[in-house]
């Protein structure tokens, strides 16, 4: 104690953050002494939704315990209006007033989260109806919507994250956004720093999106990702939450049907061409985006480029001439005729990529890889059947990281694969179907060869072969520099947990993961 004393209170901050997933130690510190308490208590409810996110594990006291903490401490600081949204549905909020304005330490509020704690909460308070119910749908709205005013009213969020993934909770969702008056909250999202946003429709969001644009000039990541149609407003609102940012650096934009309109977003990231660090695009028609402006990017490091359509035949070499740096590159499924632009982007990154992942692999790629791109250390491979070109570039390439994927059996490839790892290969990653006789087949081909570097094999368990694997696995124990391997699984049933157990006596460390 006496060492803390006479630290100064930013060193004390620094060491608790520190101990920020540690909910039971940082629990403990609270009751030191004031000053501790002070202090911990902005660190434990910054992200309280967090240990909900992380757990997915329906445990009824660590339910209760979120219910208790969280929906019960934020009632309590509802004000007079606040508290009359829950009437008449909900009378019981006149809890004692808390200590802090736990709700202003708040960076992060989760739309999923604080609704999935909400019901959860209910349930196990025997307050639970079904969700189909118009009355249950209102009342959920109302907690919502008092929470969140709350929130707005009092925090400085630095990241919303509004994720839709359950239709049952659309309407709710909906109304929850269309009945908060985002224009008197404003100072709510001054220092809003990630916007989030995954839903199934544009509707009733405008006004959410349209206010972002004038409270928001700091977002620095941005993402938004939606199912159905979306109409120019949508386009125009989120255009001007690109323009009006001073330094955006993350920009993601998934749109899953090809409307012609999406294309002009992207030439509205032009205005962020000196500050734009990573660009993901998915599912987008790029049929009327500038090619040049893409081009200026002064600080690009990171693009992804997936599902994607391009119906132009027009040159890629102005890359070429681009102050563009990339470092990691995933390009995959894409509808653009041919592979003269990932042949530009290859040979534009040159000796900086580091990351790359496609499903392209064709002679003319892999010559451009051999040429240019001597350092790429991580290679996801979506397998198609032209492979032969890309084991030739494996042998002699400087890859630690390999991650193999495929919906189409790996037979043939994972027979030959062993004789082509390369010296640097430290992790496999196998995530495609092959039976267990070829996955021997590569341990012992692996075993005599020249490398020895493989530490880490990461393997998609099909439960038709899974104690084969386990077999092939135990055979090959001796003759393998394997120290870990990770096994995906549906299932882990007490006698494949057994097999496991005796494997990990003779010196292999297997680590068991549920397929998600």
């Amino acid at each position: 104690m006496k060492t803390f004393e006479n630290l100064p209170c930013e060193c004390i901050i620094e060491i608790f953050l520190h101990f920020e997933d540690n909910y039971s130690t940082l629990h403990k510190c609270l009751f030191v002494n004031r000053f501790w308490c002070k202090l911990v208590v902005p660190i434990l409810w910054r992200r309280p939704f967090r240990q909900w996110c992380n757990s997915f594990q329906r445990v009824e006291k660590r339910i209760e315990s979120n219910w208790n903490s969280l929906c019960r401490t934020y009632i309590a600081a509802l004000n007079e209006v606040e508290k009359e949204i829950l009437t008449p549905f909900d009378k019981r909020h006149d809890f004692p007033q808390p200590l802090f304005q736990y709700s202003s330490y708040l960076e992060k509020f989760s739309f999923s989260a604080i609704s999935g704690i909400i019901m959860e909460g209910w349930k196990i308070n025997d307050m639970w109806i079904n969700l189909f119910q118009d009355e249950t749908i209102k009342r959920l709205r109302r907690m919502m919507t008092a929470i969140l005013q709350l929130v707005l009213r009092t925090s400085h969020l630095r990241e919303i994250e509004i994720l839709d993934y359950y239709s049952t909770q659309l309407p709710f969702f909906y109304n929850v956004l269309n009945g908060i008056p985002f224009s008197s909250y404003q100072f709510g999202f001054s220092q809003l720093r990630s916007l989030t946003i995954h839903i199934k429709s544009s509707t009733n969001h405008k006004e959410l999106l349209s206010n972002l644009s004038k409270s928001c000039t700091n977002i620095q990541s941005l993402e938004y990702k939606i199912e159905r149609y979306v109409g120019s407003e949508t386009i125009d609102a989120l255009a001007d939450i690109i323009t009006t940012q001073s330094n955006l650096k993350t920009f993601s934009l998934n749109i899953q049907n090809f409307v012609y309109d999406q294309g002009r977003l992207i030439n509205y990231l032009h205005s962020q061409k000196e500050s734009l660090t990573s660009l993901s695009l998915q599912s987008i028609n790029l049929s009327n985006v500038d090619l040049n402006k893409i081009a200026e990017y002064t600080k690009l490091e990171t693009m992804e480029i997936c599902n994607c359509y391009w119906n132009m035949n027009g040159s890629y070499e102005i890359f070429l001439r681009s102050p563009i740096q990339l470092k990691s590159l995933t390009f995959s499924k894409n509808s653009f005729g041919d592979n003269t632009f990932l042949a530009a982007l290859i040979k534009k990154a040159d000796k900086n990529l580091l990351n790359l992942c496609t499903d392209e692999v064709p002679e003319k790629i892999m010559k451009y890889l051999f040429q240019f791109c001597p350092n790429i250390s991580k290679f996801t491979l979506f397998y198609k059947n032209d492979w032969k070109m890309f084991l030739h570039y494996l042998k002699g390439s400087r890859i630690s990281r390999l991650v193999i994927k495929s919906h189409i059996s790996s037979n043939k490839l994972l027979n030959i694969l062993g004789t082509y790892v390369p010296s640097s290969l430290e992790e496999l990653y196998l995530r495609c179907n092959f039976t267990p006789d070829y996955l021997r087949n590569f341990l012992l081909d692996y075993s005599i060869s020249s490398s020895d570097t493989l530490e880490t094999l990461y393997i998609k368990d099909i439960e038709d072969h899974s104690y084969g694997y386990l077999k092939a696995i135990e055979d090959c124990i001796a003759c393998n520099s394997l120290k870990t391997i990770v096994l995906e699984s549906l299932v882990y049933t007490d006698e494949k947990l057994d097999f496991v157990q005796n494997i990990r006596k003779k010196g292999i460390n297997i680590i068991l993961q549920e397929t998600v």
